[in-house]
């Protein structure tokens, strides 16, 4: 007796890679399933990753960190600029005391700019009164050891007295915050 699938059938077709060791798919009514379809999207068969390409996230990655960097690079030529700034107002490196050993000459007057102040090495006998001038934009003060200039407006001016100051070398602030910081600083010597 014959099978309804055996007639004339021939030989079994010969097993491929992509059937070997695999049952075709079959739908729930038991009629084999559709053929599968890829979409661009979806994941590789047997569960593999998506295949590589760019993306709208994997640019957005870039350009974030690209971002980033650029806001270090920034902030340090920024820092650079400012330290140059300062340092032409102060005149760069202070040249080297003569073999002798003699004193810079005594100041009697102090500028007060955004954000130093000039001269920045301040050398005064005991007992001097500076003259102490605001050329900046901003409010500014000069202090010396507690003993400190009121807040003096754009262009304005005001004395600091340090009779009170023994000899010695003190540091010279503007003390309005962060000023200090920004490098409204510099040395006074008291002879």
């Amino acid at each position: 007796m014959t099978r309804l699938g055996d007639r004339g059938a021939g030989p079994a077709p010969a097993a491929t890679e992509e059937t070997e060791g695999r049952s075709p798919p079959v739908s729930p009514a038991g009629a084999p399933a559709p053929p599968e379809t890829t979409r661009p999207d979806a994941p590789a068969p047997g569960g593999g990753a998506r295949p590589a390409g760019t993306t709208f996230e994997s640019l957005a990655v870039v350009g974030f960190v690209f971002g980033l960097f650029a806001m270090v690079v920034a902030l340090f030529a920024l820092g650079l600029a400012a330290r140059a700034v300062d340092e032409a107002r102060s005149g760069g490196d202070e040249p080297a005391a003569p073999a002798g050993g003699s004193a810079p000459s005594a100041v009697s007057a102090v500028s007060l700019a955004d954000f130093s102040i000039d001269p920045a090495d301040v050398t005064v006998a005991q007992g001097t009164v500076l003259d102490v001038s605001n050329d900046g934009a901003v409010v500014h003060n000069l202090a010396v050891d507690g003993v400190a200039t009121d807040m003096l407006d754009p262009g304005a001016g005001g004395e600091l007295d340090l009779g009170g100051l023994a000899p010695g070398t003190y540091r010279m602030i503007c003390e309005v915050p962060g000023h200090e910081a920004a490098g409204m600083h510099g040395t006074l010597v008291v002879e």
